[in-house]
C-alpha cells in the first residue's frame, strides 16, 4: 500500500488554544501526520478577538505569519495556523469566516481551506443587571462556552476564562459597580478552546485539508490538488443569461499552473437570481 508524502510528518499548529487537538485525527487518520502545538508560542501577539492586542494583519496574512512561527519554533518544513473573524455588521446575525492555511517549505507549498458562515452565536450586548447578563450566557451555553465583559471609561477592563456561574456573577457584579456611564458589554469568547461551534468549523477545516493533501496533482504529482478558485455564470433558466451564481469549481496545484474545471451538479439557476429577469 502506497504511503502518503505525509506520513510520519510533524506538521506544527501554531496555537496556544488546543487547535492542535481539533485538527490531530483528521491529518493521522488520513496522512499517518502527526500534528502538535510549540511549547510557549504566544499567538495573543498577532491580536486577540477581546481588543486588548490590536489584529492588525488580513486573516491571511495572520495565519501565515504564525505557521511560519510554529515550523520555527517545532524545526520542521511543515506548519498549520488558522485565523477567525466574526462580523457582527448584518444585525441579529454574526458572519463568521475562518481560513486554515498549510505551509509546506520543502515543496514551496501555501494551501488554505477556508469557509464563511452565520455564527449559531448571538452579537454582544451591553447589559445594565446581572440577572439580564446571566440570561444572555446561558442562552449561549456558558459555561461551555466563553464570555468576555468588558467595562471601564474605555472598555479597558476585560473579564474572561469565567469557568462557572459563580465567578461569572461576580465579575458582572464588580463590572456594574463601576461609576454610571461606563457600559458593561457582555459578548461570545471566540477563541477556539472557549467557542465550541468554531471548534467545529476548524475540524471540518482540518478534514478538508488534509484530504487535500492526500490529493496528488495530475500534472507534476505534488501533493495538495484542490479547490482554488471559483467560475460564476450560471446560466438563468428563463432567459439564459448568465448569472452570478457559481458555475464550476476550479481545481488546481499549488506548485504548477494544472488546473481543472469541475461544473458544479446544479447547470442552471432559477430567475429570481438572473439580474435581467429580476433586476
Amino acid at each position: 500500500m502506497k504511503t502518503h508524502p505525509y506520513a510520519g510528518a510533524k506538521i506544527a499548529f501554531a496555537t496556544m488554544h488546543g487547535k492542535e487537538q481539533l485538527s490531530r485525527r483528521p491529518f493521522l487518520d488520513t496522512l499517518g501526520a502527526h500534528v502538535i502545538a510549540p511549547a510557549g508560542l504566544d499567538t495573543d501577539q498577532f491580536g486577540t478577538f477581546s481588543g486588548e492586542i490590536a489584529r492588525t494583519l488580513s486573516p491571511r496574512a495572520a495565519a501565515r505569519v504564525k505557521a511560519r512561527l510554529g515550523i520555527q519554533l517545532v524545526g520542521t518544513p511543515y506548519g498549520l495556523a488558522s485565523e477567525g473573524s466574526f462580523s457582527s455588521g448584518l444585525g441579529f446575525l454574526v458572519e463568521h469566516r475562518e481560513v486554515l492555511m498549510f505551509l509546506d517549505q520543502a515543496h514551496g507549498l501555501e494551501l488554505v481551506e477556508g469557509t464563511i458562515a452565520t455564527s449559531p452565536l448571538p452579537p454582544g450586548r451591553a447589559v445594565t443587571a446581572v440577572d439580564d447578563a446571566l440570561a444572555y450566557t446561558t442562552s449561549i451555553g456558558h459555561p461551555e462556552q466563553g464570555v468576555v465583559i468588558r467595562g471601564g471609561p474605555a472598555g479597558e477592563l476585560i473579564y474572561k476564562d469565567l469557568d462557572s456561574p459563580g465567578e461569572l456573577s461576580a465579575a458582572l457584579d464588580r463590572m456594574l459597580r463601576l461609576p454610571a456611564g461606563h457600559p458593561v458589554t457582555i459578548s461570545p469568547d471566540y477563541r477556539a478552546h472557549r467557542c465550541p461551534s468554531r471548534a467545529e468549523i476548524i475540524i471540518t477545516l482540518a478534514h478538508r485539508m488534509a484530504l487535500r493533501l492526500a490529493t496528488p496533482c495530475p500534472h507534476c504529482h505534488t501533493p495538495g490538488f484542490g479547490q482554488v478558485d471559483i467560475e460564476r455564470g450560471l446560466h438563468c433558466s428563463d432567459c439564459g443569461q448568465p448569472t452570478r451564481m457559481i458555475a464550476a469549481d476550479i481545481l488546481g496545484c499549488g506548485l504548477c499552473t494544472h488546473t481543472v474545471r469541475t461544473p458544479r451538479a446544479n447547470q442552471i439557476a432559477a430567475p429570481q437570481w438572473c439580474d435581467y429577469c429580476n433586476p
